[in-house]
């Protein structure tokens, strides 16, 4: 009996064939893969999306991640500027030196202060004495010659007044407490006719004789404040009299 023979479409694979041609294609794979370990380990470790993005692409993330990174990095170097200056400064105002002078301060405050209530107290003048261009003058209750006069005011630590100038002459015209009436004043020529000195031995640079004096009648070798103007007086008359003294320093003067 004949055989018959069925031709094979072109192309085609039997049965027996195909587990042949996948056996064929696996072992192809593998021998690539040998051949490059590092391409398939790649393509297995890194995202499908990002095998597949476009170079440029990946190098603008690179980018922005490494500029993200210097923002953070200069932000907290400008964190650590500002806070040192700040510990430098609560460390020097705890230190022994910043407290010493915290404590030197406070005493000047408060020697300013008592400095300040002694001045208000002080008086430049003891009582009873008033206070006029850095002197104190005291009217006296009593009338004396001008010797005894003389006596008196030192006694007091003080001397019969000496008129430098013309406020002071003007101070005790107008002084209330004299009430227009004649007081012996330091000046005298008893030692020298004509020749006028201050009780304090300095020489009369100004004067303000009344008109017509010192005219020296009946031995007149002492002055004394008249009215608004001097009068040469015999110094064994008796008036009333007035003292000067320098004026006390007050604290902080």
């Amino acid at each position: 009996m004949a055989e018959i023979c069925v031709p094979k479409e072109p192309g085609g694979l039997d049965e027996a064939e195909s587990p042949l041609w996948e056996e064929r294609e696996i072992f192809q794979g593998q021998r690539s893969s040998e051949k490059d370990p590092g391409l398939s380990r790649s393509s297995r470790s890194l995202p499908e999306w990002l095998t597949r993005a476009p170079l440029h692409l990946i190098l603008i993330l690179i980018s922005l991640g490494l500029f993200m990174l210097m923002l953070i990095t200069l932000i907290q170097v400008s964190r650590i500027q500002q806070s040192l200056p700040r510990e430098m400064d609560d460390q020097e105002s705890h230190s022994p030196v910043a407290v010493l002078q915290s404590d030197l301060e406070e005493i000047v405050h408060q020697l300013t202060r008592m400095n300040a209530t002694l001045t208000g107290l002080c008086r430049h003048c003891p009582w009873n004495w008033d206070f006029f261009q850095g002197s104190c003058y005291i009217f006296s209750k009593i009338q004396s010659t001008w010797k005894a006069s003389v006596s008196a005011c030192e006694d007091m630590r003080a001397q019969l007044v000496v008129i430098n100038n013309a406020e002071e002459q003007k101070f005790l015209i107008s002084w209330d407490i004299r009430k227009d009436k004649s007081t012996w004043i330091g000046l005298s020529d008893e030692h020298n006719e004509g020749s006028w000195k201050w009780v304090d031995n300095t020489p009369l640079n100004i004067s303000f004789w009344k008109k017509g004096e010192p005219n020296n009648q009946g031995d007149e070798d002492c002055a004394e404040l008249s009215g608004n103007g001097w009068n040469d007086n015999n110094c064994n008359g008796e008036l009333f009299w007035i003292c000067e003294k320098p004026s006390a320093l007050c604290p902080g003067l």
